[in-house]
C-alpha cells in the first residue's frame, strides 16, 4: 500500500488527519489537469469546467448518499462553515451551540458571526474520558433552551478523534426545531455516510483528507427547504442565481481539486475498495490506542473496544513526558526534528495530548517506532 503515496521514507508519518496525503496517482492526474490550463486557460476554466461541474455533483453524491441538487462544492470545511453562518438571519439572543471539543477555527466564526448580530455562543463542556455515547449527548440535550436556534457539532473531533453519535443528535435537535450543521471535517472517507438519512440542515466535509483529493476539494450538503438562503463566502456574478451558479463560480480560482474528486474516488474503489480502507485504517488505528495506552500506563479518552473511534485517536502524554515537556509546538518540533516523527501534540485541559492517524501506507512498525521514541524521552 505504501508504495501508492508520495511521503518520504525518512519520516514515521502518523499525521495523516491535518491535511491528509496524496497518492500518486491522483497527484499525477491533477499534474495532467493543470498542464491543459496552461495550454488554455480560457477553455480549461469557461468551458471544460463549466461542462464537467454537473458529473463532478453526481459522482459526489452518490459517494455520500444524497443528490446533486444539495451539492455545492467549496475550497475547505472553514469555507464552508463560513458561508453558512454568515448567511443565518440571526437575531439578538439567539443561541449557537457548539462543543468544547469542536475545531478552533469554527469557534472563532461563531464568535464572529455572534458579534455582528447579538446572537450568543453557549458552549457545552463534554468532560474526558469518554465511558459512552450518553457522556457526549447528555451534555448537549441539557444545553437546548427555547432560544437556541442552532447546533453545530463536529462528526469526528479534531483535537480528540472522538466519533460523536450525531444521527441521534441530529433527531433531537430537529424535533425541537433547531438546524443542525455537522462539521464533517473528517467524515468523508473515514466513515460510510448516507447524508440524505442523517437529515442534518447541513453537513460539509473535507475531501483533502480522508478521501486524498488535492488539497482545495470540499463540499456542502444542504437541506433543501434552506438552499435558497444560503451563499458563498464570496459574493459574485452568480449572485441571486441560485446556490448552484453562486458557488460555481467566486472568481478565478484553481478548479482541479473539483475535478479530481471523481477520479480519486474510482482509483480508491478499484485499488482496495473504500469498505476495505475504512475497516484496514479503523482497525489499525484502535489496535495502536491500546498498544500505547498499555505502554505509557495512561487511561484511554475512549472505550477500548474502538467504537467511538474511527481513523485517529487521541493519546494523553505520560507525566513524565508532561513535566518536562510544558509546549506542544516545542514537543512536536523535537519529535520531528531529533526523530523524524510526525505527529500532532495539543495542549487540552492543561494537559498534552497526542493524536495519531491510520492511513493505509501506515504498519504497526509505525506506532511501535513512536513507542520507542517516547520511551526514550521519558
Amino acid at each position: 500500500m505504501a508504495s501508492a503515496w508520495m511521503l518520504g521514507s525518512d519520516v514515521t508519518y502518523l499525521n495523516h488527519g491535518s491535511f491528509g496525503a496524496r497518492p500518486r496517482a491522483v497527484y499525477e492526474h491533477q499534474c495532467s489537469l493543470r498542464n491543459d490550463f496552461e495550454r488554455q486557460p480560457v477553455q480549461s476554466i469557461v468551458a471544460d469546467t463549466e461542462a464537467v461541474l454537473p458529473s463532478i455533483r453526481e459522482h459526489l453524491a452518490d459517494f455520500i448518499g444524497t443528490t446533486p441538487d444539495r451539492l455545492d462544492l467549496v475550497a475547505n470545511a472553514s469555507e464552508a462553515v463560513n458561508s453558512i453562518l454568515r448567511s443565518l438571519d440571526l437575531q439578538p439572543g439567539d443561541e449557537l451551540l457548539i462543543p468544547d471539543h469542536a475545531y478552533n477555527a469554527v469557534h472563532q466564526t461563531l464568535r464572529y458571526v455572534a458579534g455582528r448580530t447579538g446572537a450568543v455562543v453557549k458552549v457545552v463542556h463534554i468532560p474526558l474520558p469518554i465511558h459512552d455515547e450518553e457522556s457526549m449527548v447528555q451534555p448537549i440535550l441539557d444545553a437546548f433552551t427555547s432560544r437556541t436556534r442552532l447546533l453545530l457539532i463536529d462528526h469526528i473531533t479534531s483535537p480528540t478523534a472522538l466519533v460523536f453519535p450525531i444521527a441521534g443528535l441530529v433527531r433531537a435537535a430537529r424535533d425541537r426545531g433547531v438546524d443542525v450543521l455537522v462539521d464533517g471535517a473528517h467524515g468523508p472517507g473515514m466513515m460510510q455516510l448516507d447524508l440524505d438519512t442523517l437529515g442534518a440542515t447541513w453537513y460539509v466535509g473535507n475531501l483533502h483528507k480522508w478521501v486524498c483529493a488535492p488539497v482545495g476539494a470540499a463540499f456542502i450538503a444542504t437541506d433543501p427547504s434552506r438552499l435558497s438562503s444560503l451563499h458563498p463566502a464570496v459574493i459574485s456574478h452568480g449572485y441571486e442565481q441560485g446556490h448552484t451558479e453562486e458557488f460555481n463560480w467566486q472568481g478565478t480560482r484553481d478548479y482541479t481539486p473539483w475535478r479530481c474528486i471523481p477520479f480519486v474516488l474510482d482509483w480508491v474503489e478499484n485499488r482496495w475498495g473504500w469498505e476495505a480502507l475504512r475497516v484496514h485504517n479503523h482497525r489499525l488505528v484502535v489496535w495502536a490506542h491500546d498498544m500505547l495506552c498499555d505502554s505509557w500506563g495512561v487511561d484511554p479518552l475512549t472505550p477500548r473496544d474502538g467504537r467511538l473511534l474511527g481513523s485517529m485517536a487521541t493519546l494523553e502524554l505520560p507525566k513524565s513526558i508532561r513535566d518536562r515537556h510544558d509546549s506542544e509546538k516545542s514537543l512536536h518540533d523535537l519529535l520531528l526534528r531529533e526523530h523524524s516523527v510526525e505527529v500532532p501534540i495539543m495542549e487540552w485541559d492543561g494537559k498534552l495530548w497526542l493524536r495519531i492517524s491510520a492511513q493505509a501506507y501506515n504498519t504497526p512498525d509505525d506506532y511501535r517506532r513512536l513507542d520507542e521514541v517516547i520511551a526514550s524521552m521519558r
